[in-house]
């Protein structure tokens, strides 16, 4: 699967481009099931923060699954899968785009 992420115009946005569908803002693609990508309202006088207002709904999901006594959707394996890629991806390009294996993390 082709896939590629790229800085978003006068912003820091992203997108996704893959096999099955892209995602740019929206999902365009063959699956008809996707996640609900819409957000909780955060609490009273939580801001957004920054990365398209990430930072409050992370910071509120991580505070409320420990409250909640649940697993956060942002999980350590999933974090763990996310931020690995982004560092064997640089890795790669500093060797001129050698391709490298992506360690892929589970419980």
């Amino acid at each position: 699967m082709a896939r590629t992420n790229t800085i978003g115009m006068n912003s820091e946005t992203g997108r996704v481009q893959g096999e099955k569908g892209s995602y740019y803002e929206e999902y365009v693609g063959v699956e008809k099931e996707v996640p609900d990508l819409n957000r909780p309202a955060l609490p009273p006088g939580v801001e957004p923060g920054g990365h398209g207002g990430s930072h409050g709904n992370l910071g509120h999901e991580f505070v409320s699954a420990i409250i909640q006594d649940r697993n956060p959707f942002v999980d350590a394996v999933m974090a763990l899968n996310l931020t690995v890629s982004g560092v064997i991806a640089h890795s790669s390009a500093l060797k001129d785009g050698e391709l490298m294996k992506i360690p892929q993390y589970s419980w």
